[in-house]
């Protein structure tokens, strides 16, 4: 028809940035209004763009990125916060001796597969098969995937997103199988057989996690459950 107008959201555009940048202008107005008195429009941008900065080192499980935007986040607002003490060196002397020290105590944070597209923000999906091994991985964005054949170890990565995972017509490799959680922001579903054992060894840091799973079983089978939860949610669900 002609003269029809369509607007379209660019699903597997740069979803993120473009966020930011929309906070951006916002911070621009804002400091022209004068409603933050003592921050000014360059200091609320580098925050906005550290803050982008954390978040994607939080996605792809990097202490260090983590820690020195945080770092530099407190180095460009010193004045409002009143910490001019301890900048710059000493909380970037801070930032490198935290980083030490949380890839001293937790040195399987890291991801073993990263996400190459991730600091632009796109929905990203990809499935890897091999043998009797699965790697699912969903990154702002929704998506459902169903296990089939033999399987002897599933991996799950998901960022920004949702991802059901159903393993009704998965067979497990001598009767058992390791699944492996990574979610951070976003939210993860099993649906598990019901006459499968389950047992669940998953990891929460400010995550949810809820179960109508009747682990009473007699079969065979069993899954095992382990990973790490951040800013999320596990569900298991029995089908």
């Amino acid at each position: 028809m002609k003269g029809k107008f369509e607007f379209k959201v660019n699903k597997g555009g740069n979803v993120f940035w473009g966020i930011l940048f929309l906070l951006g202008a916002a911070a621009f107005l804002v400091s022209k209004l004068g409603i933050l008195e003592g921050i000014g429009f360059w200091s609320i941008l580098f925050t906005i763009g550290l803050a982008g900065i954390f978040l994607n080192g939080l996605v792809k499980r990097s202490f260090g990125q983590m820690m020195f935007s945080l770092a530099f986040m407190v180095i460009v607002n010193d004045e409002f916060l009143e910490l001019e003490a301890i900048t710059p060196w000493p909380v970037l002397g801070a930032a490198l001796l935290g980083t030490i020290g949380l890839n001293l105590l937790f040195p399987k944070f890291h991801r073993t597969k990263s996400y190459k597209l991730i600091a632009g923000g796109e929905h990203r999906v990809g499935d890897t098969v091999s043998g009797g091994d699965v790697f699912y991985e969903n990154a702002f964005g929704s998506t459902i995937k169903y296990v089939v054949g033999e399987i002897s170890q599933v991996r799950v990565d998901n960022a920004f997103g949702a991802m059901e995972v159903y393993f009704t017509d998965a067979v497990l490799k001598e009767h058992a199988a390791r699944v492996y959680v990574d979610s951070a922001f976003g939210k993860v579903t099993l649906y598990v057989p019901r006459g499968w054992k389950v047992v669940n060894n998953v990891t929460r840091a400010f995550g949810a996690g809820y179960s109508d799973y009747e682990n009473n079983s007699q079969g065979e089978n069993t899954l095992y459950i382990s990973g790490d939860i951040a800013f999320g949610a596990l569900m298991i669900h029995s089908v």
